[in-house]
């Protein structure tokens, strides 16, 4: 006859086990839910940095476009370039935008020659297409390059009053007359602190939760799942120990003990008045063979 290994243990060991699989389970569930609120998070935070450069892009765009027609219009019966140039300084020369007001308009000749910088004016006339930032990037030509090609964008680093290198992204694109290609730039280093803001209060929110999940689970463990599983095998193991004893008794021809247990109606209970129906039997045979 076959004996499977499970049937060999014990019922205390059978309990105990069952009791850490569903204590490991219940870890293991908690750890892979932690796991999955930092990644929801991480995903979240992405896409709210992603929309807010998808918003500064769309705001960069609008600014240009707009500014684009109306210099447009202002100069389109005017070839005299310094002409130009002072209606275009006149137009944009105080234009700032953003909240903080570090936004402004420029405009370059096509091959990276500086035509109107409103915050420095003394470049103007410069070609800067071999201009780097400080990481090395050919900002200007890489302008100058989107500019020709329908228009896009290009972030670098660039001095920020007050605050340093920072990162900024710029939009530029030909004018009309593809002889000047404009363009005007937002700081986005507010992404990366309002991306720490969101991370810090999510972690915040995230790890008060999982605490007090944490903390139930392992309450649940301590005061429900422990005393019951020890009251489990304390009114099963006991009374069965103490059963066997009695039909051990019997075996032995110890007719005269006291069935405990008869009182309860589960199978503990069932197996005592079992063993007491058996008690009497075995009297009742013994009586007839002494006859």
């Amino acid at each position: 006859m076959k004996i499977h290994f499970w049937e060999n243990l014990s019922f205390t060991t059978k309990t105990i086990s069952l009791v850490i699989m569903l204590v490991s389970f219940t870890v293991i569930t908690g750890i892979r839910y932690h796991v999955l609120v930092e990644k929801i998070s991480d995903t979240s935070i992405t896409q709210s940095s992603d929309i807010m450069l998808v918003g500064y892009k769309n705001e960069l765009k609008d600014v240009v476009d707009m500014t684009a027609a109306t210099l447009a219009a202002a100069v389109e019966e005017i070839d005299d370039e310094t002409q130009i140039h002072g209606i275009f300084k006149h137009l944009i020369q105080n234009a700032r935008f953003f909240p903080d007001k570090s936004g402004y308009i420029f405009i370059y000749k096509k091959g990276g020659t500086v035509f109107v910088l409103p915050p420095q004016p003394e470049k103007e006339g410069k070609n800067l297409i071999d201009f780097k930032d400080p990481t090395g990037k050919l900002l200007i030509k890489e302008l100058d390059a989107v500019a020709q090609t329908g228009g896009g964008y290009v972030d670098y680093m660039w001095e920020k009053p007050g605050k340093g290198l920072l990162p900024k992204l710029s939009y530029a694109r030909m004018m009309p007359g593809n002889r000047y290609w404009i363009g005007t730039g937002v700081y986005i280093d507010d992404i990366q602190a309002k991306k720490e803001a969101i991370l810090t209060t999510t972690n915040q929110l995230t790890s008060s939760y999982l605490k007090t999940l944490y903390i139930a689970l392992g309450a649940a463990v301590v005061f429900l799942a422990l005393p019951l599983t020890w009251l489990l095998i304390r009114s099963i193991v006991k009374p069965v120990r103490e059963l066997t004893i009695v039909a051990d008794q019997f075996s032995r021809g110890r007719m005269d003990l006291t069935i405990p247990y008869i009182e309860r109606a589960d199978e503990i209970g069932k197996l005592a008045n079992a063993l007491d129906r058996l008690g009497m039997s075995i009297k009742v045979a013994i009586r007839r063979l002494k006859k």
